[in-house]
């Protein structure tokens, strides 16, 4: 009968829970070396604690601000597995420093050996226009594609052979050796020996011995483009030149035809500038030799003429035009006085006017007294009245009742 299958997840979460319960793997204490410390955003603290021949992922979910690549340490903590990726790591509750660790220490004395040896004194000069460059790499690998990229980037005639070969493991070596030799007895202009980032694991063939001196004894320039700006190897202090990533490399081996580039475009700018200028001068010499051909001709004195009698017609116009406007507006004014003036309009509303016997419109109560004839006016009639008695709107006592 088959088993039921469970899912990656379920395996990854019983795993988990088995080690949690092993009372041994939740109080750890593990000695090694540091590599490949680094800083998350969150503030966690990753590293690979090694040994001669093995490393394990360690983890500390604190800032860990105190060791560096290269320490030797005890730490202390759980095993654990992470479930996403499914594989174990130490979950750090402490660390014991216990000074340089033997890796680095051992690498450091190597490097004093060699240096001594005169073997970083190595200076092939690098040809400024390689007719034939040798690329040591994976042809599957990251780094190839941006160095062919870089390379694609001149308008240049040069040939590109890729050797491909491993970059990481034991078997690397060898590999890399053999495109050595590959493009010594092929006359290559340059080599390249190149590959992407990766940990102090991953990079650590490019400290081998075998492989610096056979870097050091090739004949051909060799440049290293290996890891990222912060990974500097063995084999970048034995080549004739080495460069912090795959693609500085390869623009260093360009440089030469990237600067004729850039001398032709500054002919060619120049050309272009000193062209338009010319021309812009002989423009305005035309130009100016056409003005003064008109200016002594009498049809232009003629053309000026009618000109200014357009701008005055033009003038004599505007002026009648805001005179008339100004004249306009006057007379509505003065319409506008007479018709609030003219007391027929108010008598067809329904108002009347009253005169004394002299015929003066009475407007004050001072101007009339009791038994005074008065005219009343209306719209189409008169009265004759007498005042029976006077007074105010409001009574003030002063003109009888």
């Amino acid at each position: 009968m088959k088993l039921k299958p469970i899912k990656v997840s379920a395996l990854n979460q019983f795993i988990k829970k088995y080690l949690m319960s092993n009372a041994i793997l939740n109080n750890l204490r593990v000695e090694g070396e540091i590599t490949n410390l680094r800083k998350s955003k969150t503030g966690y603290t990753y590293f690979t604690l090694n040994d001669e021949s093995s490393s394990i992922n360690c983890v500390c979910f604190f800032d860990e601000n105190i060791s560096k690549d290269g320490d030797k340490i005890i730490v202390e903590g759980e095993l654990s597995v992470y479930e996403v990726k499914g594989s174990y790591q130490i979950n750090v509750r402490n660390i014991e420093r216990l000074g340089m660790g033997k890796i680095l220490s051992d690498l450091q004395i190597l490097i004093d050996k060699l240096k001594l040896e005169g073997m970083f004194e190595k200076n092939n000069k690098i040809p400024l226009y390689p007719g034939k460059i040798g690329i040591i790499t994976s042809k599957t690998g990251a780094a190839i594609k941006d160095i062919l990229k870089t390379f694609e980037s001149v308008h240049a005639d040069f040939e590109i052979i890729v050797y491909n070969v491993l970059v990481q493991g034991e078997k690397s070596k060898q590999n890399i050796m053999d495109g050595i030799h590959y493009f010594n007895e092929n006359k290559a202009d340059v080599i390249l020996i190149s590959r992407g980032g990766g940990s102090f694991e991953d990079l650590n063939i490019f400290n081998d011995i075998k492989l610096a001196e056979e870097i050091y004894k090739s004949k051909v320039a060799i440049i290293t483009g290996i890891g990222h700006e912060i990974d500097r190897t063995l084999a970048d202090l034995v080549a004739d030149e080495f460069c912090h990533t795959p693609t500085a490399a390869a623009e260093r081996i360009i440089y030469g035809y990237r600067d004729i580039e850039i001398k032709l475009n500054n002919l060619k700018n120049s050309l272009n500038s000193e062209t338009r200028n010319y021309l812009n001068y002989k423009a305005s010499e035309l130009k100016a030799n056409k003005y003064i051909l008109k200016s002594n001709l009498p049809l232009e004195k003629i053309y000026k003429l009618k000109h200014k009698i357009e701008n005055y017609k033009f003038i004599m116009k505007e002026q009648s035009n805001k005179k008339l406007n100004e004249y306009n507006f006057q007379l509505e004014l003065l319409n506008e006085k007479l018709k609030s003036n003219n007391y027929n309009i108010n008598l067809s509303k329904g108002f009347s006017i009253v005169k004394d016997e002299n015929g003066k419109v009475i407007n004050h109560i001072s101007q009339i007294k009791e038994k005074d004839i008065l005219e009343i006016l209306f719209k189409d009639f008169k009265v004759k009245a007498q005042t029976l008695y006077i007074k105010r709107s409001i009574d003030d006592g002063k003109y009888g009742k």
